[in-house]
């Protein structure tokens, strides 16, 4: 499956804690965070994230004053299995369209892992993955 996804980024003080203060905040307002990549950096990191409830979770963040931005990505739920990244992968490099980063759940045996790419061109992906991909 493919859709438009809101993904969230945190940005947090590198700090002992800070990391722990977001989870337990969207926690404590029912938010699942579904996929997650944070990036470090000397004084801050970026933490990324698709949720299970955006608007809650952006309700929650600026209630709490945390800093933080939206942007559509692509995310893609299939079976959590060898190949799949390299074939989606293809196929968008087929279509044209440039994979700026990425980042996975992972996944059960016989679960679906959720994969989010931010790309150069979401409306083209989502013309050219209409399909699942192939076994």
């Amino acid at each position: 499956m493919f859709k438009r996804e809101t993904q969230i980024c945190v940005f947090l003080e590198n700090k002992p804690g800070r990391f722990a203060e977001v989870c337990d905040l969207l926690y404590a307002n029912g938010v699942n965070i579904r996929a997650m990549n944070v990036t470090p950096s000397a004084d801050y990191g970026v933490m990324r994230m698709v949720v299970d409830d955006s608007g809650r979770a952006i309700a929650a963040l600026e209630g709490e004053r945390v800093p933080f931005l939206e942007s559509d990505v692509l995310a893609v739920e299939v079976a959590d299995r060898p190949g799949v990244a390299a074939t989606l992968g293809r196929r968008l490099a087929e279509a044209g369209v440039n994979i700026e980063y990425t980042y996975f759940s992972g996944a059960a045996p016989g679960s679906n892992a959720l994969m989010i790419f931010m790309v150069s061109d979401l409306d083209k992906a989502l013309e050219n993955l209409k399909e699942p991909p192939a076994d």
